[in-house]
């Protein structure tokens, strides 16, 4: 899956289910495929599908319940427009600032998913 782009695994998963989301193959409420099936689908570890998942998370696009899975969000905001409620130029700036923060966890993340394929000496 991941192209040497030199952008994160995570975040090109990230661009592919925000993009079926927003062309409605993902519908609002309903449910994504399970963690383990978009591993399969994209060819990465179960970290890199988390991160992808929290991104869209954070943008507002899905929710996860525990042990259930993670669901598209009814209404979704259109595209490049804020929820309702996030218009605050200093929000915005929060905002900005969390996403930069969740960027480098992801970097992490994936660093160390790949320490641990080569530890374990498996290949995710």
């Amino acid at each position: 899956m991941a192209d040497w782009s030199g952008r994160p695994a995570y975040a090109q998963v990230a661009d592919q289910l925000r993009a079926a989301i927003r062309t409605g193959r993902f519908a609002p409420g309903s449910q994504l495929p399970s963690y383990e099936a978009l591993m399969r689908t994209y060819g990465v570890s179960i970290t890199v599908i988390r991160t992808a998942v929290r991104e869209l998370k954070t943008e507002g696009l899905v929710y996860t319940h525990q042990g259930k899975g993670a669901f598209v969000r009814d209404p979704l905001p259109a595209p490049g427009e804020p929820m309702s409620g996030q218009g605050s130029d200093a929000f915005q700036v929060v905002i900005a600032e969390i996403r930069s923060l969740h960027d480098d966890l992801g970097r992490i993340d994936e660093r160390l998913s790949n320490v641990e394929r080569l530890v374990l000496g498996t290949d995710t």
